[in-house]
């Protein structure tokens, strides 16, 4: 019996959803640049997505964490090659990692707390979702609908 959905399972839902969030941007670049007030821009905000993402990934990998103020922004593969990073750097964990290593815990300098490796992972996969939430919200308030139907149950993820 397997107890619930599994990390990997919804790393492959966030990155359908990553995927095709890029391919709404390339159609609609505009959309990028609407000001918004969660983080500045729909810009700022996915970037911010994406920065978590990276940050949490290499925590629980043990790698340099990653100062989200100095990620590059200026293009849509450079803020999409963000992502592409952190599920590379899930993966890679998920991969790897034996029980016990979900239970260690690492220190988050920036916002002064321990959490375990299981939290942050889970923190982060529903941090994303959260926000493409409310991008998706604004973005049909603004005129821009997307062309797809962003729930779990219709993805390929689980299948």
């Amino acid at each position: 019996m397997i107890d619930g959905i599994s990390f990997s399972e919804l790393l492959d839902y966030s990155d359908e959803e990553s995927a095709r969030w890029k391919q709404f941007f390339v159609r609609y670049p505009e959309a990028l640049d609407l000001p918004l007030d969660i983080a500045g821009s729909v810009r700022q905000l996915v970037l911010h997505i994406f920065a978590v993402e990276l940050y949490f990934a290499n925590a629980i990998s043990g790698l340099e964490k990653v100062d989200p103020d100095n990620l590059p922004i200026d293009t849509l593969d450079d803020i999409f090659d963000v992502n592409r990073r952190a599920s590379e750097r899930y993966r890679e964990f998920f991969a790897k990692a034996k029980p016990e290593d979900w239970a260690d815990k690492v220190e988050l300098g920036r916002i002064n707390l321990k959490a375990t490796k299981r939290k942050l992972v889970a923190q982060a996969l529903t941090h994303s979702m959260r926000h493409w939430a409310q991008i998706a919200t604004f973005l049909r308030q603004n005129g821009l609908k997307q062309e797809w139907t962003h729930d779990l149950l219709l993805s390929k993820a689980l299948e």
